[in-house]
């Protein structure tokens, strides 16, 4: 099996060392003294990069931090595509997932978990990470780690049970959230929230108090360019119903209709089943000429985009903490948004966000404000709290704490 990512291998094991250890798994290393203090965190998962979303990049980046600051960080997930890979000094394995739903959840096969704890039985698992609490694997995550003997660290990201899905998809949903749902979040030896509004879902739901556990970003570079002035309107995210793309569009044409557009341009960043539907919109209300869908787009090419727009976040689904929120921070944008997790706790930080009313007029209306009147551009040194490395540290102290008793 290929081993798990070291980030000695990576940060502070000389080349010499890594040679003289070829032929061991890399699993081994930890325990052959190149670092006697790494702890190894396995990661159960449903989904992980290269598919898309904010929960694949916020394991994918939290893994790659760990190994940073020393510690080893191993994938369990579902394919596409399927077999094992070393990225960025995290050791995945993909497996084949069955009887996919809407292409959002996968099942794995009758004795995923034996078959997992079998394989990383010698390999050192200080822990075992699940997220969110509807997905078949942090069950078998749950299932792994006590079979393993070590503790589990639940992560949830939802902050409320599933919306904009169809009445018997909600239904279904529900159901799994009051079973199995609620049995991982209680049987977890730790469960963090990304938000205020999961840990309050967590609370209802499951009777468990979770540790905040906010979403991050890369540090931007110290070298980052100035903000231009603000003359762009920017939606980012899956085209999916409850995401707000069609409330997006609705906005831009009251603004276009009443002359307070202006100038300003607007664009459409991300693909999904709904991305027909935004065309014909677009189309059905005059802006061919004023918004531009551009499907999905390179990382670089988002935060080029976001540079000193306004990024307009109309969703209703129950998000957890949206990752576009703080990569907007960090570009330098306004922000506009209907009230979501992180929203408020952005807010009181001094961030330039305007929270509107769930419904077009008056998300047109913090539109206009933004591009008329812009708050005061967040600082840069604030940034730091918000970032990966700090995060993956919180994260390696829940751990330790775990393992202490």
């Amino acid at each position: 099996m290929i081993g798990l990512a070291v980030a000695v291998e990576v940060e502070s094991m000389a080349t010499s060392t890594v040679a003289e250890h070829r032929g061991h798994d890399l699993t081994q290393l930890v325990w052959l003294g190149v670092n006697p203090n790494a702890s190894h965190v396995l990661f159960v998962v449903n989904t992980y990069p290269p598919r898309l979303g904010g929960l694949e990049q916020h394991v994918s980046q939290l893994a790659t931090h760990m190994v940073r600051l020393g510690h080893a960080a191993s994938v369990v997930t579902l394919g596409p595509p399927i077999g094992e890979s070393m990225e960025e000094g995290v050791a995945v394995r993909r497996l084949r997932g069955r009887f996919a739903i809407a292409s959002v959840i996968s099942f794995p096969p009758i004795g995923t978990a034996r078959r997992i704890a079998a394989a990383y039985r010698e390999s050192g698992v200080s822990a075992v990470s699940t997220h969110t609490r509807f997905f078949p694997m942090s069950f078998v995550g749950l299932s792994v780690a006590r079979r393993l003997g070590v503790p589990v660290v639940h992560t949830e990201h939802g902050s409320g049970f599933v919306r904009g899905v169809s009445p018997l998809v909600a239904l279904g949903s529900r159901l799994v959230d009051l079973t199995v749902g609620r049995r991982i979040l209680r049987r977890a030896d730790a469960v963090l929230a990304v938000s205020e509004s999961v840990a309050a879902f967590v609370l209802r739901l499951a009777g468990r108090h979770a540790e905040i556990f906010y979403n991050a970003i890369e540090a931007p570079p110290e070298s980052a360019n100035p903000v231009p002035a603000t003359s762009r309107f920017v939606f980012v995210g899956r085209l999916v119903p409850g995401k707000g793309w069609d409330a997006f569009l609705d906005a831009i044409a009251a603004l276009k209709a009443d002359g307070r557009l202006g100038g300003a341009s607007a664009m459409l960043l991300g693909d999904g089943p709904d991305a027909a539907a935004a065309r014909a919109r677009i189309d059905a209300l005059g802006l061919a000429g004023t918004v531009e869908l551009r499907g999905h787009v390179p990382r670089a090419e988002v935060d080029r985009a976001l540079a000193g727009a306004v990024l307009v976040n109309p969703t209703r689904l129950a998000e957890g903490f949206q990752t576009s929120l703080l990569e907007a921070l960090a570009a330098g944008s306004q922000m506009v948004t209907y009230p979501v997790p992180g929203a408020e706790a952005l807010l009181k930080e001094g961030a330039p966000v305007r929270i509107a009313q769930r419904n077009p007029s008056n998300l047109a209306e913090q539109m206009s404000a933004a591009l008329a009147d812009p708050m005061p551009a967040f600082p840069r040194e604030g940034l730091a709290r918000w970032t990966w490395p700090q995060r993956a540290r919180q994260y390696m102290r829940v751990v330790d704490r775990l393992l202490a008793h």
